[in-house]
């Protein structure tokens, strides 16, 4: 797995970075570590999830069935944000299909950015 997430007290944040090609699997594994941790599950910590020299290895039916399970923790994500830095067209591309599915469906306020600083400057507002 190439992933590792971190927790900011400072910026009341977690800190999730993932490189290399994502398989569905590994983004499950990765959702099972941020629900251990209390400062999200809790304490309202929102999530910076970066995704920069890395590639989604999913189609658009993975999506579907993402959206499906983080609408069994609406009850965590309702009104949390999540920015998602990305570089790679695909990966962003399906990005803004998840964008929008969660949005709507669960009140998960996720935003596609290119650059952390912008990603950073939303979630903190």
């Amino acid at each position: 797995m190439n992933y590792s997430i971190e927790v900011d007290h400072d910026y009341k944040i977690i800190r999730y970075r993932h490189t290399g090609s994502i398989e569905k699997e590994e983004i499950g594994k990765a959702w099972e570590d941020l629900l251990s941790k209390n400062e999200f599950t809790n304490l309202n910590y929102n999530l910076l999830s970066d995704y920069r020299n890395s590639t989604f290895n999913l189609n658009v039916e993975d999506v579907d069935l993402i959206c499906d399970f983080l609408l069994t923790l609406k009850h965590i994500l309702k009104d949390k944000k999540q920015s998602l830095i990305l570089d790679d067209p695909i990966s962003t591309a399906m990005s803004l299909i998840f964008e929008g599915e969660v949005n709507e469906k669960i009140g998960f306020k996720v935003k596609v950015f290119s650059t952390e600083n912008a990603a950073l400057k939303w979630l903190l507002k």
